[in-house]
């Protein structure tokens, strides 16, 4: 039996990150929460995730600061960006970051999934993060 793909869901908002973490769960992946960039880098450096699902607006850090300081420390995953307010800036900031994928707030949870699929592709592609220069 295969081991249950790992995902690290950073969201601040706790009901809302609940029901994700249930849906992922349901979905058969291991999922985790948490709910501050400080939290979040810490449990990266312990879970591991092999993809995070990651909210642009945090209370103490942006979700690029999160995500910069977690692949510094640990070779990260794909990642797919959750924001209520989709500016060009966070966009480019994301495509030049290697983030495929950008969910606008709110979302169908329905619509996860693939989205995940398409994250975890794109991180194990050979022309991912490092030939994108």
């Amino acid at each position: 039996m295969s081991q249950a793909k790992k995902i690290l869901i950073i969201e601040d908002e706790e009901i809302f990150a609940e029901n994700l973490q249930t849906h992922f769960q349901r979905c058969g992946w291991d999922a985790r929460v948490a709910c501050n960039g400080k939290l979040a880098v810490i449990a990266a450096e312990e879970f591991l995730p092999e993809l995070i699902l990651l909210d642009f607006h945090l209370p103490d850090m942006t979700g690029f600061e999160v995500l910069d300081a977690i692949r510094a420390s640990h070779n990260c995953s794909g990642c797919v960006l959750m924001t209520g307010h989709p500016t060009e800036s966070v966009l480019a900031d994301a495509q030049l970051r290697g983030i495929g994928q950008v969910l606008c707030k709110p979302f169908p949870l329905s619509s996860l999934q693939g989205q995940m699929l398409a994250a975890e592709i794109r991180a194990s592609s050979p022309t991912s993060l490092d030939s994108e220069d």
